[in-house]
C-alpha cells in the first residue's frame, strides 16, 4: 500500500508502521550531511522531511549550497548569455541536454528560481517554447506537444517561482 495514503485507506484491522520504523536506522543524519557532490539532498531534507520553512536559517544556507556546489552550477555554466543552452530555438533538443531540459534539471535539483541566470533560462523557455495554440512544444509547433514535457517543464516553471 502506498505510504502517502495510509491515513486515508487502511485495511479493517490493520495497522500501518510509520514508514520510520520499517528502516534499520535513521537515515537523518546521512541525509543531512553536507556534500558538494548533491547539496540538494540536506535542503529536501531539511523542507520536506523535517518541514522547515524557506525562511530557516538552515534551508537558506542548504539553497544557496545547491547554487554553488553539485550539477546546479555545472548546467548554469553551459547556459549562453541569451538565456539558452545548447543551441537557441525550442530547446527540447537534443535531448537531456536541451534548454528545456536544463530548466527541468535546475528545477528538480533545487536550484533557486530568484538567482539571474536560472530566471533568463526559464524567461528564454517561455518565449521560444510555446506554439500557436499556447501549449509547451518540442519545436514550437502544435503538433510537436508531449504530455509528459508539458508536465515536467509546467512543474519546473512553477518550482523555479
Amino acid at each position: 500500500m502506498n505510504c502517502l495514503y495510509q491515513d486515508k485507506i487502511k485495511p479493517i484491522g490493520v495497522t500501518m508502521p510509520d514508514w520510520k520504523e520499517l528502516l534499520r536506522g535513521d537515515p537523518l543524519p546521512w541525509l543531512l550531511e553536507p556534500d558538494t557532490v548533491q547539496p540538494a539532498i540536506r535542503y529536501f531534507t531539511l523542507r520536506d522531511i523535517l518541514g522547515r520553512d524557506d525562511s530557516d536559517s538552515e534551508v537558506k544556507k542548504a539553497k544557496a549550497a545547491i547554487m554553488s556546489s553539485g550539477p546546479a552550477p555545472i548546467i548554469l555554466a553551459a547556459q549562453h548569455s541569451e538565456g539558452y543552452w545548447n543551441k537557441p530555438g525550442p530547446g527540447y533538443g537534443p535531448k537531456y541536454q536541451g534548454t528545456i531540459w536544463s530548466v527541468v534539471f535546475l528545477a528538480q535539483l533545487g536550484a533557486d528560481g530568484a538567482n539571474p541566470r536560472v530566471r533568463s533560462g526559464c524567461e528564454y523557455v517561455l518565449s521560444h517554447s510555446i506554439a500557436k495554440n499556447d501549449g509547451f512544444s518540442a519545436n514550437g509547433t502544435p503538433s510537436a506537444f508531449i504530455h509528459c514535457l508539458a508536465g515536467n517543464l509546467g512543474a519546473a516553471l512553477i518550482d523555479l517561482g
